[in-house]
């Protein structure tokens, strides 16, 4: 069946037609794309047209430019293109925002590569091209839509990001330093040097328990902060910790033994602090995703005062990540599950699964409000074969927290609604701005 798409702003107007996945269902996903308009009233272009080659190199030049745009840092490319992309985007010595188009001509010419064609420039003014990007957000966060597309972003290294204190600033507290140093060394030169007497002892400190080693990350606080003791929490926490290290950790050589370390983290899942408890895991410290995910909070702030939870992240010969919670002893303190229990009895009908995931999602969007963080909230949630939410669970730790800016306590039913039927679970994702995401926890099927 064809359908169409389209998502309409003043200066912008994406147009999507295509073909559903069944038959004469309107509410099925567009999953085949047959043609794409892209309107733009008040440019010297006025529409743009093509086909899922288009709207790919569209979607991946306007995410691009607009992480540039809202982050300040240009964005490195990861390797150089073979040719080059149908749709670009750069900024000109103009206030402008450029867009570049490549396309075929209209006439019965055989195919040619994008390097053999002259683009198109098409200058978008600031409300323009942001009109253009909220298109291709909205495009991105309807799961009926293509659930195959997705926006590429690149995560930015800490390398790129501007200091918030100008170099000269930083420079000045070295120089001052070592101008004193200088002079105190002049100082002690005239000084006798002591009577060096032998030491009773010699036994040594393990370089394991020196918390004044160079390099040590910042102290953990676990004697001043009030501790995380909610296990659920603690559950959640420490399963948003392991996806996150385990999916940043690239052990290329591995290491000989375990790399163990002991890790302060905040309520929002933030890294505060980490310990090595081995001398190798200090050596091997920066093969780690440590000192990239690490939070490193700004001289005002008071980190002591915060809520943090103390775990054991063990990095393993097998390229394996295991966290565990870590009482004040040191010793390992279990946790309750936070985890869902298994489904009893499946719904395995598609179309079925369909109708639920089109009506979770109008439930959802329904109720749809900006949320006060713009990182992504994504929740595992369960149905009933009527559509009733039954249960919900947090997938990261920020999820958790948030989860009553979201609508799903409302729509949850009460533990005695709960519904002993078939039942599905569905992937929803909430972006910043609310608009949510609904897919089969387990894939179409």
């Amino acid at each position: 069946m064809t359908v169409k798409r389209q998502y309409t702003l003043p200066y912008c107007q994406l147009i999507l037609e295509g073909l559903t996945a069944s038959g004469n269902d309107s509410h099925s996903p567009l999953t085949v794309l047959m043609n794409v308009e892209c309107y733009l009233p008040g440019t010297t272009q006025g529409s743009l047209s093509g086909g899922r080659e288009f709207l790919d190199s569209l979607v991946a030049a306007v995410s691009r430019y607009g992480q540039q745009l809202l982050s300040g840092v240009t964005v490195p490319a990861k390797a150089a293109p073979t040719e080059p992309p149908w749709v670009d985007l750069k900024s000109g010595p103009d206030s402008c925002h450029h867009l570049l188009v490549r396309s075929q001509p209209l006439d019965h010419s055989p195919l040619v590569s994008p390097e053999d064609l002259i683009p198109v420039d098409i200058p978008l003014s600031t409300v323009q091209f942001h009109d253009l990007m909220e298109a291709v957000d909205q495009l991105l966060a309807d799961t009926q839509t293509l659930p195959d597309l997705t926006a590429q972003f690149q995560a930015l290294p800490r390398r790129l990001v501007k200091p918030s204190i100008a170099f000269s600033q930083q420079a000045l507290p070295a120089t001052l330093g070592a101008v004193a140093l200088a002079a105190a060394g002049l100082a002690f030169f005239f000084i006798p040097p002591p009577q060096i007497k032998p030491a009773k002892s010699s036994q040594r400190q393990s370089p394991a328990l020196v918390s004044t080693a160079s390099g040590q990350p910042p102290a953990l606080a676990a004697a001043s902060s009030p501790a995380i003791t909610a296990p659920e929490q603690l559950a959640l926490l420490q399963r948003d910790l392991t996806q996150r290290l385990q999916s940043n950790w690239k052990p290329h050589p591995a290491p000989s033994q375990n790399l163990v370390y002991r890790l302060s983290v905040a309520a929002d899942g933030d890294i505060v602090a980490y310990k090595y408890t081995t001398h190798q895991a200090l050596q091997e410290v920066d093969r780690t995703p440590l000192p990239q995910l690490s939070f490193d909070p700004v001289a005002t702030a008071n980190p002591s005062q915060e809520p943090t939870a103390q775990f054991r992240a063990t990095f393993t010969p097998t390229a394996a990540v295991r966290v565990e919670p870590w009482s004040a002893a040191g010793t390992l303190t279990p946790v309750a599950k936070a985890e869902l229990p298994e489904i009893t009895s499946p719904l395995k009908a598609g179309d079925r699964i369909r109708q639920l995931n089109a009506g979770l999602y109008d439930q959802l969007l329904a109720r749809a409000k900006p949320l006060s963080t713009s990182e992504p909230l994504t929740y595992r949630v369960r149905l009933n074969q009527t559509g009733i939410i039954v249960a919900y669970q947090p997938v990261t730790a920020t999820a958790g927290l948030l989860a009553r800016e979201t609508p799903l306590p409302a729509l949850a039913a009460a533990p005695d609604q709960a519904s002993s039927d078939p039942q599905a679970d569905f992937k929803v994702v909430f972006t910043a701005t609310g608009v949510p995401q609904v897919n089969p926890w387990d894939g179409w099927p």
